[in-house]
C-alpha cells in the first residue's frame, strides 16, 4: 500500500512524459510511435493525461516558461525544458497538488541526471504557482495553441467558425464504439454495458454508442469476443455512406464486388463487412495496403472481431481465385493504391479511398500533429491523394462508385483534390451524401465533418458515380 502513491505521483511518471515530449518534438516521433516503441510512457492514465494534456497546450505553456526564464536553455537540456512544461501543465490545467507538482518535476531532475536543474525547475514552477495566485492569467485564446501558419489557413478556410474549431482541437475527444453486430445485437451490447454500470448516450445509428467516460479497452464487455471496436463517430460515417450507395446499386444474381484501397488498421473495412452483413447484401471484399506490416495488423483486428481474412500472395490473381477467397473472407492485398496494375483483376461496383492525409481533422486525439504538421509536408499530400484518386478511378465499373475520405479539414486535400480531378475526368459524376449527424457542412462536392461537434472528428467525404459510356482521361 506504501508504494502505490509514488507508483501514481512519483517522479518516474514526469520523466517518462519527458522523454516522449523529446522524442516527438526533437526527433519527430508522433504519439502512436510512443505507444508502439517506448509503451512504459503511456502505462498509467496519469502518464496519457500529462502527456497529451502538455501537448495539447505546448505553445502557450511553452511561451509561459520562456517567460521566467533568464536565458534559454542550450538544446541539450529539452529534457529539462519538457519538464518543466509538465509540470506547468499540471499548475495551470489539472487538480494535482501544486507541491505534489513542483516536488515531483524538482525529483524527476535526479532521475533525468541532471541535478543541477533542481534550482532552475523549482523557481520557475514556483513563479508559475505565484503568478497564477496572484492575479488570473489573460483569457484563454485558442489560437496560440496553433502555430502561426495553422492558425491563419484555419481562419482563411473556415472564417465562421475558426475560433470554436482551434478550441475544439484542445478538448478530449469522447470515446464512441461500434456494435460488431456480426457477433452481438445492439441491444444485447448495451443491456452488456448497463450490467457494468458503464455508461453511454445512443449514437446516430443503431451500432455507435458515445461512452460518458472513456474505458481501457480490456473493461469493456465482449471485448475479446470481438462484440465492439472504438471507431469515431466521423470515421463509421464511411460505412454509413457506403451503404446509401450500395443499398440501391446491389448487383441482380452476383456479389458486389468491393475494394477499401487504404484499409489500414481495418476500421471502416471491417465497418462495411458488418453493414453489408447485415443488410444481406451479397458481396466480396478486398482491401489494399503498401506495408505488410500493416496488413499483419488488419488480420489480427479481424481475428478478434470473428471476421476472416485472407492474404494474397499472388499478383495479380485469376478471377476465379478471387471469387472463391473473396467469399470465404476478406482478400488483403499488398500493393501501392496509386500505381497499376492492382494485384486484382475485375474491376469494382465501388472502392473506398481513405486517402493518406494530415491528419489535421483529428488533433484533438492526436495533439501532436499540431506540433509536427509543417507548411511543406501539407503540400506533400495532394499530389499524392491525386494519384490515388486518378489511378482507382479505372478500377471502378461503369456504373459504379468511387468514395473519397480524409481525416483532413483543408480545402487542399479535400474539395481541391476532387476539382481537379473532376477537370480531367468527365466521366465523373458528384453524387450528392447526406449524414445524420449535426454540423456537417456541405462543400462544392461533399461533406465536412468537424470537432466543433464535439462527437465527431474532422472528415471529409466525396462520392462520385462512373457514367457510363464515357471516356476518362489517362
Amino acid at each position: 500500500m506504501a508504494k502505490e502513491p509514488q507508483l501514481l505521483y512519483g517522479p518516474g511518471i514526469r520523466v517518462d512524459v519527458s522523454r516522449a515530449l523529446t522524442q516527438i518534438i526533437r526527433h519527430g516521433r508522433t504519439i502512436e510511435w510512443v505507444r508502439a516503441n517506448r509503451l512504459p510512457w503511456l502505462s498509467t492514465p496519469l502518464h496519457q493525461q500529462l502527456l497529451y494534456g502538455t501537448l495539447r497546450h505546448y505553445l502557450s505553456l511553452e511561451r509561459l516558461v520562456a517567460s521566467h526564464l533568464k536565458k534559454p536553455l542550450k538544446a541539450k537540456d529539452l529534457d529539462i525544458k519538457h519538464l518543466m512544461l509538465v509540470g506547468a501543465y499540471q499548475l495551470l490545467h489539472t487538480q494535482i497538488a501544486a507541491h505534489a507538482a513542483i516536488n515531483e518535476s524538482v525529483s524527476a531532475t535526479k532521475t533525468l541526471g541532471k541535478t543541477w536543474a533542481k534550482g532552475l525547475v523549482n523557481a520557475i514552477l514556483r513563479n508559475i504557482q505565484r503568478q497564477s495566485q496572484s492575479r488570473p492569467f489573460p483569457k484563454w485564446n485558442p489560437r496560440l495553441e496553433h502555430p502561426d501558419w495553422m492558425a491563419d489557413k484555419l481562419t482563411d478556410q473556415y472564417p465562421d467558425k475558426a475560433a470554436e474549431l482551434m478550441a475544439a482541437n484542445s478538448q478530449r475527444a469522447p470515446m464512441s464504439l461500434r456494435i460488431n453486430t456480426c457477433v452481438t445485437s445492439t441491444q444485447d451490447y448495451k443491456n452488456q454495458l448497463e450490467a457494468a454500470a458503464i455508461g453511454y448516450t445512443e449514437g446516430p445509428w443503431p451500432e455507435a454508442l458515445i461512452l460518458d467516460q472513456p474505458q481501457p479497452t480490456s473493461d469493456l464487455p465482449g471485448w475479446s469476443r470481438g462484440e465492439c471496436a472504438v471507431q469515431d463517430l466521423a470515421a463509421q460515417s464511411a460505412g454509413q455512406i457506403m451503404m446509401q450507395l450500395l443499398s440501391s446499386n446491389a448487383v441482380e444474381n452476383g456479389a458486389l464486388r468491393l475494394l477499401d484501397a487504404c484499409a489500414a488498421p481495418g476500421g471502416k473495412l471491417f465497418h462495411i463487412k458488418e453493414a453489408l452483413t447485415a443488410a444481406g447484401l451479397r458481396h466480396q471484399l478486398y482491401a489494399l495496403d503498401n506495408k505488410a506490416k500493416r496488413l499483419d495488423d488488419i488480420a489480427h483486428i479481424g481475428a478478434r472481431l470473428r471476421h476472416s481474412t485472407h492474404l494474397q500472395k499472388h499478383t495479380p490473381i485469376s478471377d476465379d481465385r478471387q471469387k472463391i477467397n473473396a467469399e470465404d473472407s476478406i482478400v488483403l492485398g499488398c500493393a501501392d493504391a496509386g500505381e497499376s496494375p492492382l494485384p486484382f483483376t475485375q474491376a469494382f461496383d465501388a472502392i473506398l479511398i481513405d486517402a493518406p492525409c494530415s491528419g489535421s481533422g483529428t488533433i484533438r486525439r492526436n495533439p501532436d500533429i499540431r506540433l509536427l504538421l509543417t507548411p511543406g509536408a501539407l503540400q506533400q499530400m495532394p499530389p499524392q491523394q491525386k494519384r490515388l484518386v486518378q489511378n482507382l478511378w479505372q478500377h471502378v465499373k461503369p456504373g459504379g462508385t468511387l468514395v473519397y475520405s480524409t481525416c483532413s479539414v483543408f480545402a487542399e486535400e479535400n474539395d481541391q483534390v476532387i476539382h481537379s480531378f473532376l477537370d480531367k475526368n468527365k466521366d465523373a459524376q458528384v453524387i450528392p451524401l447526406r449524414l445524420d449527424l449535426d454540423l456537417v457542412r456541405p462543400t462544392e462536392y461533399g461533406l465536412q465533418l468537424l470537432p466543433t461537434n464535439a462527437l465527431t472528428d474532422g472528415f471529409y467525404y466525396c462520392a462520385l458515380s462512373k457514367m457510363p459510356g464515357l471516356v476518362s482521361s489517362s
